[in-house]
């Protein structure tokens, strides 16, 4: 079975209703054919949406998702290993992740999470359902490059924001980076509430901070999009 079969296989195995071990041989079958970790993570972020999606049309169910998130990280136990095995060095970076209040959705999280580990970055995950001001408090007591924020959910935007202001009003905004994400989250959002970047895609927030620590410019002072 070639590259793109393999791959096309492992999206449908997230809408098939099936058990989430099901989907480990097709996982398997991608790491022994020596194809591109990346891409498979890629495919399955995608099919993940997908399923989101189709969820929020009413066109699957609550169990529909937790099944596809649980495929999910069967699959990222079978890849993460070949992630880190091509990670470089630390970068000295360090980063604080977490799912902003009111949303209890982790796989994106996840995601990032584990491409910025396998991109060099020290990284605090502060889970999900995080309150503004801990945000906040972690950065300061951490001494955080980068604050990376998450919303899977319309009612959870706000507060993004309100971490930004939170950090301007403790005096902290032009120490710390500030990158949000997540399905809802647009780049004009992002840009509009006066964050420092949008990522689509856990890649994509691996090759942000990459290019906000490397570009030599302040928080507040640009704004970076990454589709």
């Amino acid at each position: 079975m070639g590259k793109e079969e393999l791959l096309a296989r492992l999206k449908q195995k997230f809408f098939d209703e099936s058990y989430e071990d099901e989907i480990v041989p097709v996982a398997q079958e991608i790491v022994a054919q020596g194809i591109d970790v990346l891409e498979a993570i890629q495919a399955a972020s995608e099919a993940i949406r997908q399923v989101g999606d189709a969820y929020e049309a009413g066109e699957l169910f609550l169990p529909d998702l937790m099944i596809a998130g649980e495929k999910m990280k069967r699959c990222m136990d079978i890849f993460r290993p070949h992630l880190k095995a091509g990670a470089g060095e630390a970068k000295g970076g360090k980063v604080v992740l977490g799912t902003v209040s009111g949303d209890i959705h982790d796989i994106g999280k996840n995601l990032v999470g584990t491409m910025l580990t396998v991109g060099g970055y020290e990284l605090i995950d502060l889970g999900v359902d995080v309150p503004p001001l801990e945000f906040v408090t972690t950065a300061r007591d951490k001494g955080a490059d980068v604050l990376a924020l998450s919303a899977l959910m319309t009612a959870s935007l706000p507060y993004q924001q309100e971490v930004i202001q939170l950090l301007k009003e403790t005096g902290l905004r032009e120490k710390v980076f500030v990158i949000v994400g997540g399905g809802p989250v647009t780049a004009e959002f992002a840009q509009r509430i006066g964050a420092d970047g949008w990522a689509e895609n856990a890649a994509g927030a691996l090759k942000l901070v990459d290019r906000i620590l490397a570009g030599g410019g302040k928080p507040a002072q640009t704004f970076v999009a990454i589709g």
